[in-house]
């Protein structure tokens, strides 16, 4: 258990009232949040503010963190720091009039598009990387300050120090992450990491014995240099409390804009931690300071009003004459808190770098502290070096020999269907055999797109077995039934409540051939006219009719050649899903938005899931006329009353029919993270843990997004595979239920999997192509006109391994 150094004594205040208050939010956040372990506890904060979705709780967060800064106790810190931002918030310039409407945030701030944007780009990529605090002598204090009086009378070679900050490359940069460091190194005028205390630059002295402990530190670039010492806050709302200020705003300093707003200020909460608060001016400020060639002098020209808080500027110069007064006055600088950062002593590095903490700030492979801190994963053979075996040399092998040509089948419902396993041709691999009817589709359908060429294909699919659900978890037919079962090691939030990955599964991904779908729903026949094209535009529905429609398969051609080296499609993952969870995203009550609030509003702002949002007002406008399929056991939401049987329901349900899926991409959609956290309100970063273990594999998977739920023992939509004797069973892929969100046109996706071999799914990709009807579970599938657009395999490791060595859909 830590040491806190938490207490409301450390607060100044005179009202009584005021310090119980303050200590009652003390113990609140010590009785909820803490347990034992207070890195565990701000890394939780911090996931929770760097996340664009859980935007809602920010408030109730910053709140938390404001009242343990209050009760915080300033000490001075000497040497290296791992820093970690917790917040950035947006300055208020409207506070005081919001403020008369008794509001804390003006409507404006409140949109906080500095944490937006901040979180969308760098929130978690370790750019910032800390400080560091070294010996100062007094004359460069008087050097860098101007001579301020107070700032040298205040100075003590114990507690006076000057610092600079450390900066690091992103992992695997998009455009905008790879030239931030380069783009700062120019405008902040940053020097290389020192390596020995010899090196030259640095107006601080060099000690040895923490050059040694910057090495739990992963950084290259450091900068943004500042003079710190004890102080009094300059945070009206902090009563003139005690802390460590950081002042990065002397013009001695040589600040660039924004740090000629900025002042540090550092509490101690715990053992080697500390909480600081970024503080801006609002008033009096300068943009920095330029040199114009053509006006002589030795300074650089400042744009505002250079930072000297006890002498007097042409302002004060100006209203000294005026009034007679020529008492030095201090400017009000309006300084706010603009968000939180944490300052952690390297000497607990372990704990900072744990999972439970902040492992996106381990040290990654050829950065400084790997040996000791960073992730070693076993070397991973490449799958160029390793191709001969997995070419061939599997049939050497009696296991994999075993799993690599043996089918797992069932009846088909189509009668005429010839047994599947005369399709697999001596020394040949299902792999390879599905290879082979891919290229031979490609082939026929090239000049005629007709599902008539996938034939076999519909019949590996009729005779396929569905994977099912065991205890929360996805199981398949053959063994042991997974690839990989794993439970994460961070808490996320989820609307309020806790939750921890449970049963994580993957597979990787490959496509095999696509189909244009809406044929077979405005021509289903050669003989059929294109009546029903009138859904669509009606150039299009001419170019959709007649000949036309059975025109070259372009989807599929497209793909091979264009779309599979720019999508980033990897696979899929499974997880075990709660029943809270559960009862809310099967959710179809008209009163969603009264139950949800917090996730409709995503649903509404996120434009990319307007047909998820179209639902939510179908529900509300009762376009069906009916309860969804599930409202019988949703009276009313989990979190606002459900009976005790209703919860029973839907605990059984999470154990044995659901689990929580997410598409998967590798790390080419890294470039569009920006734009996929605008269209996914699902995408995410995988915690580490989870991606390391993908690495294995060859194929690693960097992003989850397009959310789904996995569901077992269901009935086929597509006519196709059921008869008038039996019904197919399989399992789906649920995008389409309105509290899922997702980006267009994943809302009009419905898909079905079968396993075909051991760890090897064969799923149908299927689309409704009745565009302009609202989903609805009771509704007849029909009414959606549901058709396939295509075939799609999952892959355990094996096969995965298998498929790159013999290049099926692969980008070499």
């Amino acid at each position: 258990m830590d040491d806190l150094t938490l207490s409301s004594n450390n607060f100044p205040t005179n009202s009584t009232d005021e310090r119980q208050a303050l200590e009652s939010g003390l113990q609140d956040i010590l009785q909820a949040d803490y347990a034992g372990n207070l890195h565990a506890m701000l890394a939780s904060y911090q996931r929770i503010l760097a996340d664009n979705h859980q935007r809602e709780q920010w408030p109730r967060v910053h709140d938390k963190l404001q009242t343990l800064f209050m009760c915080g106790k300033a000490v001075p810190l000497d040497g290296p720091m791992i820093g970690i931002p917790v917040a950035i918030r947006d300055s208020d310039f409207f506070r005081q009039t919001a403020s008369l409407f008794g509001k804390n945030r003006s409507l404006l701030a409140s949109i906080e598009t500095m944490a937006t944007a901040w979180n969308a780009t760098f929130a978690d990529t370790g750019l910032w990387m800390g400080k560091t605090f070294e010996p100062v002598s007094e004359a460069v204090v008087r050097d860098k300050c101007d001579d301020d009086p107070e700032q040298v009378a205040n100075y003590d070679p114990a507690s006076s120090r000057i610092g600079r900050n450390f900066f690091r490359q992103p992992p695997d940069p998009n455009a905008l992450q790879d030239i931030a460091l380069p783009v700062l190194e120019q405008a902040w005028k940053l020097k290389d990491r020192p390596m020995s205390s010899t090196a030259e630059g640095f107006d601080g002295e060099l000690l040895a014995a923490n050059l040694e402990k910057e090495k739990a530190i992963p950084y290259s670039k450091t900068g943004g240099i500042y003079l710190a010492d004890m102080g009094a806050s300059v945070v009206p709302e902090m009563n003139g409390k005690q802390v460590y200020q950081l002042n990065y705003r002397w013009p001695n300093l040589n600040p660039v804009f924004p740090m000629t707003l900025l002042v540090d200020e550092l509490v101690q909460v715990g053992e080697g931690i500390y909480l600081g608060q970024l503080v801006y001016a609002t008033k009096h400020y300068s943009l920095g300071a330029i040199d114009l060639p053509f006006i002589p002098g030795e300074k650089d020209i400042e744009l505002g009003e250079p930072y000297a808080p006890h002498k007097h500027s042409v302002l004060e110069s100006l209203r000294s004459v005026i009034t007679g007064n020529s008492e030095t006055h201090t400017p009000d600088y309006g300084y706010q808190n603009n968000g939180y950062f944490l300052m952690m002593d390297p000497a607990y590095a372990e704990r900072v770098y744990a999972d439970d903490a902040f492992p996106q700030l381990r040290p990654r492979e050829g950065e400084s502290g790997f040996e000791t801190f960073g992730r070693k994963t076993a070397p991973v053979a490449s799958l160029e070096s390793d191709a001969r075996d997995w070419l061939n040399g599997w049939q050497d092998d009696e296991i994999l020999a075993q799993k690599f040509t043996t089918l797992i089948s069932e009846p088909s419902t189509q009668a005429g269907d010839a047994n599947v396993s005369d399709m697999l041709a001596d020394d040949e691999s299902v792999l390879q055999m599905l290879q082979r009817i891919s290229a031979d589709i490609s082939a026929q359908s090239k000049y005629e797109d007709h599902l008539k060429h996938f034939d076999q294909l519909h019949r590996l699919f009729r005779s396929g077995v569905a994977p099912g659900i065991d205890n929360g978890l996805f199981q398949g037919a053959g063994k042991p039934g997974y690839n990989l079962r794993l439970d994460g090691q961070e808490r996320h939030d989820w609307y309020g409540e806790p939750e921890q990955t449970q049963g994580f599964d993957y597979y990787h991904g490959a496509t095999l051939n696509l189909h244009w779908g809406f044929s077979e729903t405005f021509c289903p026949d050669r003989e059929a006219s294109a009546s029903g094209a009138s859904l669509m535009p009606s150039v299009l529905a001419s170019a959709l009719s007649g000949d036309a429609i059975r025109g070259p398969n372009v989807m599929n051609m497209v793909w091979h050649n264009i779309g599979k080296y720019i999508f980033p499609w990897a696979g899929k993952s499974f997880e075990k899903i709660s029943p809270r969870k559960l009862s809310m995203l099967l959710d179809e009550s008209p009163d969603l938005n009264e139950r949800y609030p917090q996730r409709v509003r995503e649903l509404k702002y996120h434009l990319a899931s307007a047909p998820h949002y179209a639902v939510v007002k179908a529900n509300r406008d009762d376009y069906w006329g009916k309860p969804g399929r599930f409202a019988d056991y949703l009276s009313s939401s989990w979190d606002q009353g459900m009976s005790a049987e209703d919860k029973t329901f839907w605990t059984q349900e999470a154990a044995e029919r659901w689990v929580m899926g997410y598409n998967l991409q590798d790390k080419r959609v890294v470039v569009a993270d920006a734009l996929m956290r605008i269209a996914d309100m699902n995408y995410r970063i995988p915690e580490p843990v989870l991606q390391q273990a993908s690495e294995a594999s060859g194929s690693p998977f960097v992003r989850q997004g397009y959310s789904f739920l996995g569901v077992a023992d269901q009935t086929s939509i597509l006519p196709m595979n059921n008869s008038a004797e039996a019904s197919k069973r399989v399992f789906q892929f649920h995008y389409r239920f309105p509290m899922m969100g997702g980006p267009v046109p994943i809302g009009y996706c419905l898909d079905e999997l079968v396993e075909i071999a051991d760890g090897l799914f064969l799923g149908q990709l299927i689309y409704a192509t009745a565009l302009d009807v609202p989903f609805h579970s009771a509704a007849d599938p029909d009414e959606y006109k549901y058709q396939l657009f295509g075939y799609f395999l999952l892959l355990d490791d094996d096969w995965e391994r298998h498929r790159q060595a013999i290049k099926l859909d692969t980008l070499n």
